[in-house]
């Protein structure tokens, strides 16, 4: 029985870090020119750019606030009517003149109702409007970011285009032999 939760155990570990790498996307390094048999050279290229995109990209997917902007709208319109339903029978309950007159209680009867109607209008209409308006604002503040990325990264293109005109480069690239069970770095002086 041991052996049966063990190996089931095993099985999800396994499993679960397959998952993980694929959705981390965790890959193998790019290969690139092969000098000698055996032997593999990575090329490592640290860009902001990409980086800056795909936060761009992930703000941009959360900031869409056009289906928020219909809620509101119709949340508002719902909690409008109920308003209004409320203030329709307020003015029939309270606007009768002699309260003896048969013409006059019907008109507080119909008020009462109209009120009680006015009940799940409001409590329909009050819950979609502040719901909308919470994810209006928390879509709102993912474009702000969104925005702040966009101008970060225009702001880091500029100072690159200006670095690279005035600047001395240093690239180190790592090598693999595999052959001779070695390994190393070469170093690349740009000026």
């Amino acid at each position: 029985m041991n052996n049966k939760i063990f190996f089931f155990f095993l099985l999800v570990a396994g499993l679960s870090l397959t998952l993980a790498n694929e959705q981390l996307g965790v890959q193998d390094m790019p290969k690139t020119d092969v000098p000698s048999e055996g032997e593999y050279v990575y090329l490592v290229e640290l860009d902001s750019v990409d980086i800056y995109k795909e936060l761009i990209a992930l703000e941009d997917k959360e900031s869409s606030c056009a289906m928020d902007v219909v809620g509101i709208v119709v949340g508002g319109g719902i909690t409008g009517l109920g308003a209004t339903l409320v203030g329709f029978g307020l003015y029939a309950m309270f606007s009768n003149s002699d309260p003896q007159s048969l013409d006059e209680s019907s008109k507080g009867f119909a008020g009462g109702l109209i009120i009680l109607a006015s009940v799940p209008v409001l409590l329909l209409g009050i819950p979609v409007l502040l719901n909308n308006i919470g994810d209006y604002k928390a879509h709102k503040k993912h474009a702000i970011k969104r925005d702040e990325y966009q101008e970060a990264l225009d702001r880091y293109k500029v100072r690159k285009q200006q670095e690279e005109k005035t600047s001395v480069q240093l690239m180190v690239v790592p090598t693999l032999n595999l052959a001779k069970a070695s390994f190393g770095a070469n170093a690349v002086l740009q000026f």
